[in-house]
């Protein structure tokens, strides 16, 4: 939705005329001032360009794509709709590898209770369940 709405926008913005300050904004750059240090500050263009480069629109082409209105709306739907299958299909694959490796240990894998036979998982599991037993016991 983010996506959609920040081309849709972006779009937009691209069509004004060149004295609307939105443009300017959009397009400006600062002529003096200095950075500070560290990491640049993300900027809306960067968020644009990751979208852009995320739905695989060329960045260089984008602006003769969204002077036709109609064609940029199909653009950014077609765009959002792959996007969001995308997410989808990656996190089905996801969780079906959780799935997959979560398979039932094998008993000689397990770990067990010198105290009071319970069976662990895991070695640490196994350590401070023993830590629990002997303050009981």
């Amino acid at each position: 939705m983010l996506m959609r709405t920040q081309l849709s926008w972006a779009g937009h913005t691209s069509r004004m005329e060149d004295h609307r300050f939105p443009k300017i904004v959009l397009y400006g750059e600062l002529a003096t001032g200095c950075h500070k240090r560290g990491a640049p500050k993300k900027r809306y263009k960067d968020s644009l360009k990751q979208h852009l480069s995320l739905g695989r629109i060329d960045c260089h082409q984008w602006s003769t794509l969204v002077s036709n209105r109609d064609s940029w709306r199909h653009t950014i739907h077609d765009t959002a709709a792959s996007f969001d299958n995308g997410c989808r299909v990656s996190l089905e694959e996801k969780r079906q590898c959780r799935k997959n490796h979560s398979s039932p240990i094998s008993p000689k894998e397990m770990f067990r209770c010198a105290f009071c036979d319970r069976t662990c998982l895991s070695h640490i599991g196994l350590f401070s369940h023993q830590h629990a037993c002997s303050k009981r016991g």
